[in-house]
């Protein structure tokens, strides 16, 4: 059975297990007469996610949309799976997203090209999801869960440009996908997500303003949970992306050699993850979910464009 949490409103988050691992990558159930699921996980964690949908009495007709946060692989992996899985629910995605449900080849080819033999282990293959089953939606789209509940698309943009965030009406919870990077809640410790192709630092650090100005009750991360309270995780997203650009910008006036820079980068932050140091779990966590290498390529295809 999988490991549910229920949080604030009667939200519930699957620990969907991704690679066999706990605490990487939630999926978030949200309550209504239209019942939502934010964020499908990978196509290796369907089986995972239909048995703890099923745990809490959503069977194949009783979820109404799975919303993705993006179309990466370990947010929105599975979308073709559970549309044949859950024939009456929506994906919903961002625009720029739209287009690689539809048709995955150029996603996966890119994929493939930068996880290699591990993709088909960690994430699987995403299947094509049916064209009259995707809603693309803008930013200030609001989805009617029935009951006077809705979610909110927020526009989230930076991590990728098919990015957005979705905020929910009763708890007031912002679900924030990647756009504050990766939280482990056993180590306390936030680092942030900058993928290539179209990570762009500018724009992320006008996404946490963004969020911030929304004023949220809370803040939940796909990787993973929600955010401490006592914690202002917005700062320390903000804080990271400009000291982490701030690295590689200054190493590649040496190199722009890639692994040059991730070893950089890894020598100069790796003191802010002693809690994971001496926990081979933790380290394989972070390696699987936002290694240095895949950190320092999204800036160095940020400054080299800006060039």
């Amino acid at each position: 059975m999988p490991k549910t949490q229920t949080l604030d409103a009667g939200i519930v988050a699957i620990d969907t297990e991704m690679a066999g691992l706990d605490q990487t990558v939630a999926a978030f159930v949200v309550p209504g007469e239209l019942p939502a699921v934010i964020e499908t996980g990978p196509a290796t964690v369907t089986k995972t996610l239909t048995e703890g949908l099923r745990a809490l009495g959503l069977g194949p007709n009783d979820v109404a949309s799975f919303v993705l946060t993006h179309i990466h692989l370990d947010h929105g992996g599975a979308s073709g799976d559970v549309a044949r899985l859950f024939p009456k629910a929506d994906i919903v995605v961002h625009p720029e997203g739209a287009r690689h449900l539809a048709d995955p080849t150029k996603l996966m080819a890119s994929a493939y090209r930068v996880f290699g033999d591990r993709l088909d282990s960690t994430f699987g293959p995403l299947q094509a999801v049916p064209k009259d089953r995707i809603r693309a939606v803008e930013p200030g789209t609001i989805l009617d869960l029935g009951g006077g509940r809705t979610l909110e698309i927020v526009e989230a943009t930076g991590h990728a440009r098919h990015h957005m965030a979705i905020q929910d009406s009763e708890s007031g919870v912002i679900f924030v996908g990647d756009s504050m990077g990766v939280y482990l809640p056993e180590a306390g410790v936030l680092r942030p997500a900058t993928p290539p192709p179209d990570f762009d630092m500018e724009v992320a650090l006008a996404t946490l303003r963004r969020l911030r100005a929304r004023a949220p009750r809370g803040l939940y991360l796909t990787h993973f949970g929600p955010a401490p309270a006592d914690r202002d995780l917005l700062t320390q997203a903000e804080e990271q992306l400009i000291r982490f650009g701030a690295i590689i910008e200054e190493a590649m006036r040496e190199s722009t050699d890639l692994d040059f820079l991730a070893e950089r980068l890894r020598e100069r932050t790796w003191d802010d993850y002693k809690a994971i140091h001496d926990s081979p779990e933790l380290l394989a966590k972070f390696d699987a979910l936002n290694a240095f290498r895949s950190s320092a390529a999204g800036y160095l295809r940020y400054f080299q464009t800006r060039a």
